[in-house]
């Protein structure tokens, strides 16, 4: 055979590699989207939520989009101990747990969009975790240190077919199609996960545990800028929201180690920052703080805390109980 009769059917060959390769990446792409890894609502085949394979925390999309839930807690692990159960038993309100570890400002205002969208007419209540590490810092652009997927609450089609492609949507694909197994259940249906068995391992180390609680802070350090732009940040998405939307902003506890020394340059910071929230709560309507800022007797307990920042459940259980009264006090004086 000639150089002249190889050059087409290598042409050929090439162009049928080509044509089978993207052939087959379309076909991969529509069976992913059909197939709805994360149940966001988007697949023709799965309009209504359905948990089946969800780990727990990866299920955000599917239980913000569940409609019959009509109130949402959103913010990081700081808020996470939160039982919606409870909150649904205190207020009447079907309450749902949508709340994700690491994650700063851009990921829950994602979230709020999120469950706001799907919630459009029937949303009654949200509680907003007021992390001071988180809402008091000075870029409220920056993204947590977990890779947080962004892409599947993004309202552009080619961002989430993007984000889709990837092992670990494969994975879940598989799981949703009980092709694989997980060996962990499934998130419970309201979204709640319970962060006291992932520190285990720290619980036991007692002398390691006293030493992370009672590591000191340098008090000369400030939150972030004077301005605040956090709290601006989330004073312009609540004033987006209709004005009948029960808000809490709760601010969760921290161990009394990480509380500042009184006149010192991170207390006054600190405090210059509970008041820009006061004064957002007092501004807009139907909404309350919840403030565990200042120090407490019971948050001075060991057990109370793993870290300095993860309480347990029993201050959960009393935080649960203010978050409750605040809702209740929203809607009676609204009338609702």
């Amino acid at each position: 055979m000639t150089a002249d009769n190889q050059n087409p059917a290598w042409k050929q060959f090439v162009l049928w590699a080509v044509s089978s390769s993207v052939a087959l990446f379309l076909a991969f792409v529509v069976g992913m989207y059909l197939i709805d890894p994360y149940d966001t609502g988007r697949s023709p085949f799965f309009r209504e939520p359905n948990l089946r394979g969800q780990k727990e925390v990866n299920a955000t999309a599917s239980v913000g989009r569940n409609r019959k839930f009509e109130a949402a807690v959103i913010g990081n692990s700081t808020i996470a101990l939160i039982m919606p159960s409870r909150l649904t038993a205190q207020t009447g309100i079907p309450f749902v747990q949508l709340a994700v570890p690491g994650t700063q400002i851009p990921e829950q205002l994602a979230i709020i969009d999120w469950f706001m969208k799907h919630h459009e007419g029937t949303a009654k209540a949200l509680v907003m975790g007021i992390s001071r590490d988180t809402w008091c810092a000075s870029d409220p652009t920056q993204l947590g240190n977990s890779a947080f997927p962004l892409w599947r609450f993004s309202a552009s089609k080619v961002e989430y077919l993007t984000g889709l492609i990837s092992m670990g949507s494969i994975g879940q694909a598989a799981r949703r199609l009980g092709i694989l197994r997980s060996s962990k259940p499934d998130s419970a249906p309201d979204g709640y996960w319970d962060y006291d068995p992932l520190y285990a391992k720290l619980l036991a180390d007692a002398p390691r545990r006293r030493e992370l609680l009672f590591k000191r802070r340098n008090d000369q350090e400030v939150l972030g800028e004077p301005s605040f732009p956090g709290v601006q940040v989330l004073r312009e998405k609540l004033a987006a929201l209709p004005a009948d939307l029960s808000v809490v902003l709760a601010v969760p506890p921290v161990f009394t180690a990480k509380q500042p020394r009184p006149n010192t340059p991170r207390y006054r910071s600190e405090q210059a920052c509970r008041q820009r929230l006061i004064a957002l709560a007092s501004e807009r309507p139907n909404t309350a703080l919840v403030d565990w800022w200042d120090d407490r007797p019971e948050l001075k307990k060991i057990d109370a805390f793993i870290d300095q920042i993860h309480y347990r459940h029993s201050v959960a259980r009393a935080m649960e109980q203010d978050i409750a009264a605040a809702l209740l006090d929203i809607r009676k004086r609204a009338g609702l």
